[in-house]
C-alpha cells in the first residue's frame, strides 16, 4: 500500500463542539449518517474496534482486509488486556464476550537481586488490573459484532493496492477493481515489513507449575531478557487434557531472548527447558512441571514520528510496535482508536466530518501517551540486562520503593492500565 500526499489544504474552519465519546448499550446506537465513510485498512482487532467505535457514533466505515477471517481465527497468540482496554471491549461487545483470565496481581522481580514490586487489584477496590484473551477469540467476537452492524461494510478478502489523496477526499484502489472513496483512511494493517533479521526473538511456551496463583501474572527480568508468565483462559488452556494433573497451574510464557539463544531453547528437550525456566524464575512460583506447545516469533520495534499524513492516519502496530515487556502494545492501539473517534466527534458537523481538524486534535491527544509508554517499554529491557553495579543497585532500590510507597505504586499501575494522562 502506498500513500500519496496531497497538496496543502486550505485553512481549517473552527469545528462545532459535539458530545464526547460515550458508551452505548449496543453497536450502532446512533443511526448511520450520510457523510463520506471512513476507510479502514486492516481487519484485525484494532481495525474492528475502530469500526465498531465509529459505528456507535453513527459514522459509516468500509473495512478492507486481505486475509480471510478463518486465517485470523487460527492465530493462537495470547493478548494481555489492560483494565482500560477491557472497559472499551465490554462497552462494545457486552460482558463475557469471550473466555478471559483475570489478572488480579502482577509480581515484578529481577533474577539474582533483592527487591520486588507487587501490583494488586486491592489498590483499586478489588477491580482486576486486566485480563488475558486468545487473539482468535477476540477477533471472532469483534467480527461477529461488526458483521451485524449496518454502519460497517467489510471487504474481505480484498487487498488495498493504492491510497490516493486530494484536498477533500481519499481514494483507495482495491485488487478487484473497486475504488473506495471516503473522508479519511485509517491504516490498521499492523507492523511494517522487517528490513533485516531481528536480533531478538520471543520464545512462547505453555507451562504448568506445581503451585502458583492462577490469577497472577509475573514479570521476571533475567540477564538474558525479560520472562513473563500470564494466566490463560480456562476454557482455552493450551496444554492437552491428558497432560494435566490436578492442582497444576497453567501459564503462558513469553521469554525475550537473543535470536540464537531463542532458537537453541526452541530445540531443547522438554526436561532441559523446564529446568532452565525453573532456574530463571527461582522459588517464587513453584517448580515448572509440564511443557506444552512452544514457538518463537521475531521481536521488532518501530515508532512513527508522524502518524498523520493529510487524510491518512496510522493506528496500533502500524504507528508503533513495542517490545512485549509489560504487555502494552495492543493496549496503546486501543487508546489510539478511542482518541481518534473522540476527535472525529469533536470535528463532526450535521452532515460531514472535518477530517483534517480531527487529526490535528488526535495528534495532540496522543502525544504524551505515545511518548511515555514506548520509551518505558524500550528502556526496561536494557536497564534490567545491564551488569553494571550502580545500575543493579538503582533498579533494586527502585523496585523496593515502588513496592513500599502506595501512591507511586498506584500511579505506575494506573499508567499501565489507562496510559498517560492527557
Amino acid at each position: 500500500m502506498t500513500a500519496i500526499r496531497a497538496p496543502e489544504a486550505p485553512p481549517l474552519r473552527a469545528p462545532r463542539r459535539v458530545p464526547a465519546l460515550e458508551a452505548a448499550d449496543a453497536p450502532g446506537a446512533r443511526a448511520c449518517g450520510h457523510s463520506a465513510p471512513v476507510i479502514i485498512l486492516g481487519g484485525g482487532p484494532i481495525g474492528l474496534v475502530c469500526a465498531l467505535l465509529l459505528a456507535r457514533q453513527g459514522f459509516q466505515s468500509r473495512l478492507v482486509d486481505a486475509r480471510p477471517l478463518e486465517v485470523l481465527q487460527r492465530d493462537r497468540r495470547l493478548l494481555a488486556l489492560s483494565r482500560g482496554s477491557l472497559q472499551v471491549l465490554d462497552s462494545l461487545l457486552g460482558p463475557d464476550f469471550a473466555p478471559t483470565a483475570l489478572i488480579e496481581c502482577v509480581h515484578v522481580s529481577s533474577s539474582g537481586e533483592p527487591g520486588a514490586t507487587h501490583l494488586s487489584a486491592q489498590d483499586f477496590g478489588g477491580v482486576a488490573l486486566g485480563a488475558t484473551i486468545w487473539y482468535a477469540d477476540l477477533v471472532g467476537a469483534l467480527a461477529h459484532a461488526a458483521a451485524g452492524n449496518a454502519c460497517i461494510v467489510i471487504e474481505r478478502p480484498r487487498r488495498a493496492l493504492r491510497v490516493d489523496q486530494s484536498i477533500d477526499r481519499v481514494r483507495v484502489a482495491l485488487d478487484d477493481g473497486q475504488l473506495l472513496e471516503g473522508c479519511l483512511a485509517i491504516d490498521a494493517e499492523g507492523s511494517p515489513p522487517r528490513p533485516r533479521e531481528p536480533a531478538q526473538f520471543a520464545l512462547l511456551a505453555d507451562v504448568g507449575f506445581a503451585q502458583g496463583a492462577p490469577e497472577c501474572a509475573m514479570e521476571r527480568f533475567t540477564r538474558e531478557g525479560p520472562l513473563a508468565l500470564l494466566p490463560v483462559p480456562s476454557a482455552s488452556a493450551a496444554l492437552r487434557a491428558d497432560a494435566r494433573e490436578e492442582g497444576t497451574t497453567h501459564m503462558s510464557m513469553i521469554w525475550c531472548l537473543p535470536a540464537s539463544l531463542a532458537r537453541a531453547r526452541m530445540d531443547m528437550a522438554a526436561g532441559e527447558l523446564l529446568a532452565c525456566i525453573g532456574r530463571a524464575l527461582g522459588p517464587r512460583v513453584g517448580a515448572p512441571v509440564q511443557l506444552g506447545d512452544r514457538s518463537i516469533f521475531p521481536l521488532t520495534v518501530h515508532w512513527l514520528r508522524r502518524t498523520c499524513e493529510h487524510r491518512l492516519v496510522h493506528l496500533g502496530n502500524a504507528a508503533q510496535t513495542l517490545h512485549p515487556v509489560a504487555g502494552q502494545g495492543f493496549n496503546l492501539g486501543i487508546r489510539d482508536c478511542v482518541a481518534l473517534v473522540e476527535s472525529l466527534i469533536d470535528a463532526h458537523t450535521d452532515d460531514s466530518i472535518d477530517a483534517l481538524a480531527a487529526l490535528t486534535k488526535y495528534r495532540a491527544r496522543r502525544r504524551l501517551d505515545r511518548a511515555i509508554v514506548p520509551s518505558l517499554t524500550s528502556a526496561l529491557p536494557r536497564i534490567f540486562t545491564s551488569l553494571a553495579p550502580p545500575v543493579a543497585l538503582a533498579r533494586s532500590a527502585a523496585m523496593v520503593a515502588l513496592d513500599l510507597v502506595p501512591i507511586v505504586r498506584r500511579e505506575f499501575a494506573r499508567l499501565l492500565m489507562f496510559g498517560a494522562p492527557r
